[in-house]
């Protein structure tokens, strides 16, 4: 009679092991499938607080309820990393938001300046050039500005820390470990642009163009090593337009902005209600940046995002 020959528990069937492992361990499907629940579930134990105190958030809230859910799910995607991390045996700097490296605060200063407000502010330029666009006058004066310019420059911090982590930290660096780097950004482009779909007052120009930042995000990650720059020019970019020109951002003007501005002409070049995210011109501004990227910067030696 045949003996059945029992599978020893330490060395599971080639089968399982070929669905589950590959050389480098768990498949990065798998860790995704534990991430993405992992992350869902912290965001709403962090978040669950301020929304049973404060009500669910909605269009037009308090800058300071933005900025505690902002900082809630900030911290939350974190942990998540940092979870992960100690599963895999990996630092969370290899996630791409390194704390201990020397040029982390320059990299972010850089990106809110030269790759955020600056390149607004181009934009705005060109539409006023266009007659498209009117900058207005200064709708609050001496320390009411300096108060909404800081606390707004903490909410944008937070949108840019959240949403870049969340979306091209150890999401973007698990796909790529599966199906290669640009593959792995194109998707997460693709999700970023979708996830920003149900704005109030979004326009498929605005989707388009929140997938070409998602991409340039990923390029200057790729480029640089890290998210600095990219969560200094989101953060950058979010600032100016809710702050300091007071331009609606996915339909929405901000309570606390400092100009009063104005806009005329076609929707497809002034942006309409959408604002400047929803003119063409960002895309041609988007492609440029990207450009200047790859020009300026050269790809780490020792990337890690491959």
């Amino acid at each position: 009679m045949m003996e059945l020959q029992a599978h020893d528990p330490a060395h599971p069937p080639e089968l399982l092991r070929t669905i589950f492992l590959n050389p480098r361990g768990l498949r990065a499907g798998w860790r995704l499938a534990i991430f993405v629940p992992l992350v869902i579930v912290i965001v709403v134990l962090f978040s669950l607080p301020i929304v049973l105190k404060f009500g669910s958030p909605s269009p037009g809230a308090s800058p300071g309820v933005m900025l505690a859910l902002e900082m809630a799910s900030f911290l939350a995607v974190a942990a998540a990393n940092w979870i992960m991390g100690r599963i895999e045996g990996r630092s969370m700097s290899e996630y791409g938001l390194p704390l201990r490296n020397a040029s982390a605060l320059s990299r972010f200063a850089v990106g809110y300046i030269l790759w955020g407000f600056l390149p607004l502010s181009l934009l705005l330029l060109a539409l006023r050039g266009l007659g498209a666009f009117y900058f207005g006058g200064t709708v609050m004066h001496g320390i009411a500005i300096l108060h909404w310019a800081a606390l707004w420059g903490l909410v944008f911090l937070f949108v840019g820390l959240f949403e870049e982590y969340a979306i091209r930290g150890y999401a973007l660096y698990t796909l790529a470990d599966g199906i290669g780097y640009w593959p792995a950004a194109i998707i997460l482009a693709a999700l970023f642009a979708r996830l920003h779909a149900g704005n109030p007052g979004e326009s498929r120009l605005g989707i388009i163009m929140t997938g070409a930042f998602a991409l340039f995000a990923s390029i200057t990650l790729r480029r640089t090593g890290s998210l600095w720059l990219a969560v200094g020019a989101h953060a950058g970019w979010d600032w100016g337009q809710s702050f300091f020109y007071g331009v609606a951002d996915s339909g929405l003007q901000v309570k606390g902005h400092l100009l009063n501005p104005r806009i005329e002409g076609p929707e497809w070049l002034s942006g309409g209600t959408v604002g400047p995210e929803g003119s063409a011109l960002v895309l041609v501004l988007m492609v440029m940046m990207s450009v200047l990227v790859v020009v300026l910067y050269r790809e780490p030696t020792d990337q890690k995002t491959a």
